[in-house]
């Protein structure tokens, strides 16, 4: 049997052994794609037809968001955050988890807080975001670094200046059916270009070089402390 079959079967036998707990260390790794996508969906409702508690050991981070009902993220043998999937991806607890989980994974800017008129603004590379109503988790940092962290398919992107939008450059843009991905940077003079990974729907027209406006959502906007890498309460 090919590699494939026999990792199959390997399941078969753990599954008709009728354990009260299972222990899969990456059971679909050597099957190909397709097979791999049929197989997940497959599990998935047989492990949920025996019932059995069961530890899913993955480094593939879509099949750890769509097979788990709890998922783990472990760095250097320390738990950062165990919840359900989705808060694992839209609340990540730290930068490191808000790094690693995704595809792309989360954009991180480095930017300086300010207020003015009881209104919060962050500097972001020579630009000004304006975020329109203070951010409570924003006080301490007043004058001082902060890091928005932000999901490529959480920005809204334009190919017109609006106020409350920054400017960006295109680099690159890569065509992958159901969405367009681009990278691009913030860009202002005496300032680092940040880059960024946003996602655009596949209609949208960008070429590499070319100008586009990117606003972000206060509600989708992550707030990261520095200094502890630590995610800040979005409120």
């Amino acid at each position: 049997m090919s590699g494939g079959q026999r990792q199959r079967v390997a399941v078969a036998r753990a599954l008709a052994m009728k354990a009260e707990v299972l222990l899969m260390d990456e059971p679909l790794s050597n099957l190909d794609a397709l097979l791999r996508l049929e197989m997940r969906a497959e599990l998935k409702r047989l492990l949920a037809e025996v019932n059995a508690t069961t530890i899913y050991v993955t480094h593939d981070q879509i099949e750890a968001l769509s097979m788990g009902d709890r998922v783990a993220v472990m760095k250097d043998g320390v738990l950062q955050q165990v919840d359900h999937p989705s808060v694992v991806y839209e609340d990540p607890s730290n930068e490191f988890v808000g790094g690693f989980i995704g595809n792309p994974p989360m954009n991180f800017i480095d930017g300086v807080v300010s207020h003015a008129e009881g209104r919060v603004a962050i500097e972001l590379a020579g630009q000004k975001l304006a975020i329109g109503s203070t951010v409570t988790a924003l006080e301490p940092f007043e004058g001082k670094a902060i890091r928005l962290g932000i999901r490529a398919e959480n920005m809204e992107t334009l190919q017109s200046p609006v106020s409350d939008a920054l400017r960006v450059r295109v680099e690159v843009v890569e065509p992958l059916g159901a969405q367009n991905l681009l990278t691009v940077t913030l860009l202002s003079e005496g300032s680092t270009a940040q880059p960024m990974k946003v996602s655009t729907h596949p209609t949208f027209g960008a070429a590499a070089g070319e100008e586009l406006w990117i606003r972000f959502p206060l509600r989708q906007i992550r707030w990261v402390d520095p200094e502890t890498q630590q995610m800040l309460s979005s409120e």
